[in-house]
């Protein structure tokens, strides 16, 4: 009989290796989530997001470390470590000749519900995800976003006190990111602990508390959104002035207003600032003011991949 860890975590992650033959897809991820968590799995494609999902839903066993839910082994007791978790890791097939009603009937049957059950909970499950006037039509004439609402519908038919989504504004249009917004920020109201993966920043950061990065199969970072996105959150701007700025016009420029730091090469320079992006011309008419020759002017949106290689830095090789 598997020994119950009752440590008042949801998830948890121990030191979890694992290998595709000469391919390590992760190299000894730690975490811990705790319980009314919603915490974002954030990193570029291939990080290894969704490699952790599979071995947390016991997809994938691990080449070596643990996982946990609730204190169970999920390699070594599945069934009773999955009980309370809901998931979509992949989009399912959606048998668009069926209705919602019948799909998460069906699926409710599966589940061993009873007849009263699975009424209820349909009601219920199709009321949260905004499917409530959709129960008896056709899945096939649904929007991309309206089948991703009814698979996470799904996730949630058997209640659990866990959810885990692997990318699920993947594929959407704006207005289906929304919704998925929404609905994820409702249930976080309802201390369901939500786990999900992404590789999208400002998504993760509309909805999470948590962040943890994952670049190259490390974590690197792991903290809240406010905290762990300050970098993210200021602003860079590129300018090239007509010759190489001087020691006395660089500390010229770092104490200007609006300028937080500067990055000197050559004659381009990196200036940033945390402020709004409006304070762009309010810079370059303090630089023009103060006598600098300015050659170009341009906002630089601050790749995601950048964040990860300044987060992996500081991290010295990343926090296992």
């Amino acid at each position: 009989m598997e020994k119950m860890v009752d440590d008042g975590y949801a998830i948890r992650a121990e030191n979890v290796v694992k290998k595709f033959g000469d391919l390590t897809a992760l190299k000894g991820v730690s975490f811990k989530v705790k319980k009314g968590d919603v915490v974002g799995y954030l990193g570029p494609n291939g990080a290894g997001k969704t490699t952790t999902i599979k071995l947390l839903t016991n997809l994938l066993s691990p080449t070596s470390g643990n996982l946990y839910i609730e204190g169970i082994d999920v390699n070594k007791n599945p069934q009773k470590a999955l009980k309370n978790v809901g998931s979509l890791i992949e989009v399912p097939g959606m048998y668009g000749y069926l209705t919602p009603n019948e799909l998460l009937t069906h699926f409710g049957k599966v589940y061993r519900m009873n007849d009263e059950r699975i009424k209820q909970r349909i009601k219920r499950v199709l009321k949260t995800v905004r499917l409530q006037d959709w129960e008896h039509k056709k899945i096939e004439d649904f929007s991309t976003g309206m089948k991703r609402r009814l698979a996470i519908g799904l996730a949630l038919l058997s209640d659990p006190e866990i959810l885990i989504l692997d990318e699920p504004v993947m594929g959407l249009d704006p207005k289906g990111i929304k919704e998925i917004r929404e609905l994820i920020n409702s249930l976080s109201e309802k201390d369901i602990t939500i786990f999900l993966s992404s590789h999208l920043l400002n998504e993760v950061s509309l909805t999470c508390n948590k962040v943890i990065f994952l670049f190259e199969g490390e974590i690197v970072a792991y903290d809240d959104v406010e905290t762990i996105l300050g970098d993210a959150k200021h602003n860079r701007i590129s300018v090239e002035f007509l010759n190489p700025l001087s020691k006395d016009e660089i500390d010229d420029l770092k104490s200007l207003k609006y300028i937080e730091k500067v990055k000197v090469d050559g004659n381009e320079v990196k200036i940033y600032n945390s402020g709004k992006k409006e304070r762009m011309h309010k810079i370059l008419t303090i630089l023009i003011e103060k006598g600098f020759e300015v050659v170009s002017f341009s906002y630089e949106k601050k790749d995601l991949e950048d964040l990860y290689i300044s987060l992996a830095g500081k991290s010295e090789g990343g926090v296992k």
